[in-house]
Parts: C-alpha cells; sequence; structure tokens
C-alpha cells in the first residue's frame, strides 16, 4: 500500500478538468497554470486531488513523500520519469522526477515516490 509522509503541497491552478489524474505528475503551462507533464518532461510536483473544471484550485505536492500512479513496472529503488500520460515510469533518458520507496507491480498501481529535491 503506498503512503504519504513529510511532504510540502501548494495550491496553484488547474488548466483544465483533471479529475481522473490524482497522482500523476505534473507542470506548469505558460499561464503557469497546473497540466500533466508528458514524457521525460522536468515536473513541479505530484497532483493530490482531483479538480474538476479549468480554473480551480488544485494541491500539487513538491517536494516529499508522497503517493503516485504507475505507467508500468517499477521496482523499489529505481529512478522514475514521467510517461507521455503524466504516470511514472523507470527512468530512461527523461527528467528525473524522484526515486520509487515501494515497487509498483503494474500500470495503474499506485506507489510511494520520493520527490527529488
Amino acid at each position: 500500500m503506498a503512503y504519504e509522509l513529510a511532504k510540502h503541497s501548494a495550491t496553484l491552478i488547474a488548466n483544465a478538468d483533471l479529475s481522473s489524474y490524482q497522482y500523476y505528475g505534473v507542470k506548469l503551462n505558460t499561464s503557469a497554470k497546473v497540466v500533466l507533464a508528458s514524457t521525460g518532461d522536468p515536473i513541479v510536483g505530484v497532483l493530490q486531488d482531483v479538480p474538476d473544471a479549468a480554473n480551480r484550485a488544485c494541491e500539487v505536492c513538491y517536494s516529499g513523500i508522497t503517493k503516485a500512479k504507475a505507467g508500468a513496472l517499477i521496482a523499489a529503488s529505481a529512478e522514475v520519469q514521467v510517461d507521455a500520460t503524466g504516470r511514472f515510469v523507470t527512468k530512461t533518458s527523461g527528467e528525473r522526477a524522484g526515486i520509487c520507496l515501494q515497487g509498483a507491480g503494474a500500470a495503474g498501481v499506485q506507489f510511494t515516490l520520493l520527490l527529488k529535491g
């Protein structure tokens, strides 16, 4: 079971309905609004709640230990990055988002992520 501990978050504004993307990696667009991150993007953090429309406040964890959504199997202690849909996968050539503290057995599984500091 994934867990959270000593996390820091900020309230930001969603660019669109992100209600299906809790625990996905997010970044800011040029309007400083929260959007899903894509393959290898540097992230601002992990979406913590489910904003259901554009211009809604949303909570983004930017440091600490948080739950995250896997895009594939991830081994414990592996460095991770985001995939094309904002889920986390084992790092290949993208920007490191953090370290998997608890392995994820398959895509769609929640796991524990230590965000890079």
